[in-house]
């Protein structure tokens, strides 16, 4: 059953009717959002991931970039850690998960940025050692791009990262990298920056992303 008129008009007033809007708005704008997502890390001065190279933000606002690459060892362990991801859409996106934080672990390491930490941390600018939003949906985007170059996303294509967060609706501007379902076209995000580094990406409908603040997402998996 449907929402009636008054039930629909009330809900679209009061103090919420403009976060209400805005939230729809940015739902609707990011599912009809075809833009190339190599774009994204061209934007930002990365470039595509190419023959098992990828390029790393950090500093914030991908204020440094580290070009590495993964030898034949790191890429048997990604083909090893997606497998399960074949049985079914739901399966590959917590293989994406398992793999994005294994991916940040190792490239810690080659970087420096082993210790980049979670979302409260927002007065690190410039710091190499250090990621915001807009780095993580970046090299998020590279690992997933990375994933499907390889044919291992079999479920899944990679979109261009959505944002949300405007400060008139008291939400900090903030960044994701995204997948699209193929067989639905249905969105989700994959949000490492709540966390630590080399802990898993937050992987959700990208509609719940949009209505739910990074602290409650870091309070469900740490309950503080």
């Amino acid at each position: 059953m449907g929402l009636g008129r008054s039930r629909a008009a009330t809900l679209l007033r009061g103090p919420a009717a403009g976060a209400t809007f805005l939230l729809l708005l940015a739902v609707g704008a990011a599912a009809q959002d075809l833009r190339d997502p190599r774009d994204y890390l061209r934007r930002n001065g990365g470039a595509p991931p190419e023959n098992g190279a990828i390029t790393i933000c950090h500093a914030y606002g991908c204020g440094r970039t580290t070009r590495i690459r993964l030898d034949d060892a790191d890429l048997a362990m990604i083909r090893r850690m997606m497998a399960p991801g074949a049985a079914s859409a739901e399966a590959e996106r917590v293989a994406v998960a398992y793999v994005i934080a294994a991916m940040e672990t190792k490239v810690g390491a080659m970087t420096g940025t082993s210790a980049d930490r979670d979302y409260r941390d927002l007065a690190s600018g410039g710091d190499p050692t250090q990621m915001d939003c807009i780095d993580e949906a970046a090299n998020s985007t590279s690992y997933l791009l990375l994933l499907d170059q390889l044919g291992l996303l079999r479920h899944h294509g990679v979109a261009y990262p959505a944002s949300k967060g405007f400060l008139i609706d008291f939400v900090y501007p903030h960044n994701t990298a995204v997948l699209a379902e193929r067989a639905t076209g249905r969105r989700y995000a994959v949000d490492s920056w709540v966390f630590r580094n080399g802990e898993k990406p937050i992987v959700v409908p990208l509609e719940t992303w949009y209505a739910t603040r990074s602290a409650s997402f870091y309070r469900q998996r740490h309950g503080v």
